[in-house]
């Protein structure tokens, strides 16, 4: 294999006290929002951005087409009176700031991205990002190891989500490879549907020992498994 590509979350990454779906965090994310932004929030307020954000959350309603952290966070200014150009960035920083603020490296990762770029493999991550999150608060996340990843492509980018194919052919392509010469290793359904979809050879990292099937090639219980055959 020339070239190995990874989902982030809960793959080399995951959040501490964050589930997967970022309902029940909805209100002090926003209070935090409304706080740099100088809103008084009214509880009708946060009910109705909560609403907004319920629509956006692909965990209750997933959806194939991205859509920008401009248009989401957007819509709530815009409901609370608030001038979308003047606050969107504050607003975005205040919101997604407060779900990475203990993201952690599984110990895994490393180890392997290490041995990896020994062996001259080339290395990139394509992860679905929560909200149409910025690659700019990506690549907050693959700091501490960001010198072993040649390509970081997030969902916005791409516009459309797992497990549409697309978005696995264009890390092949910015990795300079074809998708048959690809492994692309995920924890859930869509990185495997969509890297088969591909081309890729789809890799389930189950560390928690599930034994599900989803279609993958291999399953493996701990990234450096890939010693195996990469």
């Amino acid at each position: 294999m020339r070239a190995v590509g990874f989902d982030l979350g809960e793959t080399l990454i995951g959040y501490k006290g964050i589930p997967l779906s970022w309902k029940p965090l909805y209100r002090q994310a926003l209070l935090g929002v409304a706080e740099v932004c100088e809103c008084k929030v009214t509880e009708d307020m946060i009910s109705r951005a909560d609403f907004l954000l319920s629509k956006y959350n692909t965990r209750l309603n997933p959806r194939i087409e991205e859509v920008s952290a401009d248009v989401i966070l957007g819509e709530i200014l815009l409901d609370w009176g608030l001038p979308k150009l003047h606050y969107c960035e504050v607003a975005q920083e205040a919101f997604f700031s407060y779900f990475q603020r203990e993201s952690f490296v599984h110990e895994d990762a490393v180890p392997i991205l290490k041995y990896l770029k020994g062996k001259g493999v080339k290395i990139g991550v394509f992860t679905d990002v929560p909200y149409g999150m910025s690659k700019d608060f990506a690549s907050r996340d693959i700091y501490s190891f960001t010198q072993f990843v040649d390509v970081l492509l997030t969902s916005v980018e791409v516009g459309y989500r797992k497990p549409d194919a697309r978005g696995f052919i264009e890390l092949a392509n910015k990795l300079e490879v074809n998708p048959f010469e690809m492994v692309f290793v995920g924890n859930e359904p869509k990185d495997i549907i969509g890297a088969n979809e591909a081309g890729a050879i789809a890799v389930l990292i189950d560390r928690e020992g599930h034994n599900q099937y989803f279609g993958e090639k291999v399953k493996i219980t701990s990234l450096l498994d890939l010693r195996s055959f990469v």
